[in-house]
């Protein structure tokens, strides 16, 4: 599937044009499978069209002459006095046909007799906050029970970064013009896109512009995961240290460790505090438990540091965070691991909240992948989780140019930036919303950086890995997604993985 910003959108458009391809018949492509998809997910009797200006309208005009044309009673708000090109063309005819035109004080009337709005107000060019006028339109729309259908944006998502400053339309199936706007599938747009579907338009491949956003499925991941050799032994096979756990907080270790064993590395050292050690030991029977010193609150203690560097000369790649405490202690520990080894290192949990105000992950040039929800990026990044939440893009994008690292930012729509390179993940569930699931993510990401991938690949493979294995777990149980633990996901990792080998 493609993701296309407003821009690429914009320059596939003009390709195609460029290849002799009349922007009116591209339109047209648009306006009538929108409306075949319509009239198959909602069979509709009284249609209601609102149509802003450019081209978002001309497709909304498409639509409802070809609703007209199937027997659907419609009526068009046409938001502009004037419109020019094939908009106009598309409103003439329609005015041809004598289709029911409204004015705005027509329009909370029709729509309470509406069992269907299409919204074809703004489109994917809008970025920033809704004008008066069609934020009214929006909030009546909202008011209104009938379903909507959003054509290729919800009006009010910018269609470029999915952010909403100020009102946006809740769609119920959002429809898309030749690929999907990343607008739909980055949050908070994809709350307000409902179901989203793409209609091919007669762009040819030659007019495909590069995407800057992938979308992380299984055929864009297809053998990216190194697959062990006859000659390689359990260190030559991927060796991961993973500093996790505290004597209170034994859970993280565990779901870290069986997170990386079952997404496949020849194995695991855990480095905890030494209160949690022997507890931790008859729990993970295949994992080598090392105890390091701790401090008054049970949390592995800055002068654990060279013991765990001593340790690192058995690795390939580190995972360090998970309950390990946020305070100056763990802080001047973390620090002290990103200077002193050059392994690959996934900071997931406590790790990433205790570097605030650090130039610490600036500095390193190994890599390294920080896996924070909203708050501990907006901690990270001094800012707060809503404000994060609201620029999910944005603030991935920004941590990973600032600290110099890979980014994997979690949600529904987990993004993953490094550099010039930035996916939205696939196999998001809302099951993963409980305590634990992150731990088993960084253990999974820690696993396939021992294998020897480079950070993007690992995060994107691990995120897809990680939310397919809970559908994976949803579909095998017919349990609701409240009842999944994360002590459920490891056994279904395997599974997943084997669908990317």
């Amino acid at each position: 599937m493609k993701l296309y910003t407003a821009s690429e959108m914009i320059t596939a458009d003009k390709a195609a044009q460029a290849l002799g391809i009349p922007g009116g018949v591209l339109m047209e492509r648009a306006g009538a499978e929108m409306a075949r998809l319509a009239l198959e997910r909602f069979a509709p009797r009284r249609a209601v069209v609102v149509c802003g200006g450019g081209n978002n309208g001309g497709d909304g005009f498409v639509i409802a002459r070809e609703l007209h044309r199937r027997g659907v009673e419609v009526c068009v708000l046409a938001t502009k006095s004037a419109y020019t090109g094939d908009p106009a063309t598309n409103l003439q005819a329609l005015r041809s046909l004598n289709v029911r035109e409204i004015q705005d004080t027509d329009f909370v009337a029709e729509l309470e007799q509406a069992d269907l709005v299409v919204d074809a107000l703004l489109g994917t060019g809008f970025s920033g906050v809704v004008r008066e006028k069609e934020s009214g339109l929006i909030e009546w729309i909202e008011a209104a029970e009938a379903p909507v259908l959003a054509v290729d944006v919800p009006s009010g998502v910018d269609g470029s970064t999915g952010e909403v400053e100020s009102v946006a339309v809740m769609a119920d199936l959002t429809i898309c013009a030749h690929a999907v706007k990343v607008g739909c599938v980055v949050s908070p747009g994809l709350e307000h896109a409902g179901e989203v579907a793409v209609v091919d338009i007669g762009i040819p491949p030659e007019a495909d512009v590069e995407p800057s956003l992938v979308w992380t499925d299984a055929e864009s991941l297809r053998g990216s995961v190194p697959r062990i050799g006859g000659s390689t032994h359990k260190y030559s096979a991927g060796a991961l240290l993973v500093v996790a756990g505290s004597r209170r907080m034994t859970g993280a270790a565990v779901m870290a460790v069986r997170g990386a064993q079952r997404v496949g590395c020849g194995i695991v050292l855990l480095a905890t505090s030494e209160g949690a050690s022997a507890l931790l030991d008859l729990e993970l029977t295949e994992a080598i438990v090392h105890g390091v010193p701790e401090d008054e609150q049970g949390h592995p203690a800055p002068d654990a540091l060279d013991a765990i560097l001593e340790l690192t000369g058995k690795a390939t790649a580190l995972v360090v965070g998970p309950a390990i405490g946020t305070g100056d202690g763990s802080r001047a520990l973390i620090e002290g691991l990103l200077a002193g080894t050059d392994l690959p290192m996934v900071l997931d949990a406590d790790a990433i909240p205790a570097l605030a105000g650090s130039h610490a992950l600036a500095e390193r040039d190994a890599p390294t992948i920080i896996t924070p929800h909203a708050g501990e990026l907006g901690r990270l990044m001094d800012a707060g989780a809503k404000e994060v939440s609201a620029r999910r893009l944005h603030f991935a994008c920004a941590a990973a140019a600032e600290h110099g690292c890979c980014v994997l930012l979690k949600g529904a729509d987990t993004l993953v930036v490094e550099g010039e390179h930035a996916a939205v993940n696939s196999t998001g569930e809302v099951a993963l919303a409980t305590a634990g699931t992150g731990d088993v993510l960084s253990g999974a990401i820690g696993a396939l950086l021992s294998r020897g991938m480079d950070p993007y690949d690992a995060a994107r493979a691990g995120a897809w890995a990680h939310g397919r294995a809970a559908r994976l777990w949803l579909e095998d149980t017919g349990w609701p997604a409240e009842s999944l633990v994360a002590n459920d996901l490891p056994a279904y990792l395997p599974w997943a993985v084997a669908e990317i080998l």
